[in-house]
């Protein structure tokens, strides 16, 4: 299952409408583009406590994300997928929609797949 922190994240790094910046996150830092060129030893000193929203004429540009986080958040959304198909496969199994080992044996062996 995902966590509640990578579920958190997932939340407010997906933005509602192109180009709209995610204000569910009360602790992320918004920082112009620009300040990267000046700021950049302390932005990425930012990243150990929170996630920094990149900003460009006062738009969202991008989300910089510490890489720690990051891999956790990828490790999260491929548990919940895995999940997601468990829970698919269990209703397509109490609705009928599946075959038993022996129903794929002969089909295969009809199609000349298996000895």
């Amino acid at each position: 299952m995902m966590s509640r922190k990578g579920f958190d994240l997932l939340r407010r790094l997906i933005p509602l409408e192109q180009g709209q910046i995610p204000m569910s996150y009360p602790a992320m830092k918004t920082v112009p583009v620009t300040d990267l060129r000046t700021r950049q030893p302390e932005i990425f000193e930012d990243l150990k406590e929170a996630p920094v929203l990149l900003t460009r004429q006062g738009h969202g540009a991008g989300v910089l994300v510490h890489p720690d986080e990051w891999n956790q958040l990828i490790e999260d959304v491929k548990a919940y997928r895995r999940q997601a198909r468990i829970e698919r496969a269990r209703r397509d199994l109490d609705a009928g929609n599946a075959y038993t080992f022996e129903q794929v044996q002969a089909m295969l062996e009809a199609d000349g797949l298996l000895p």
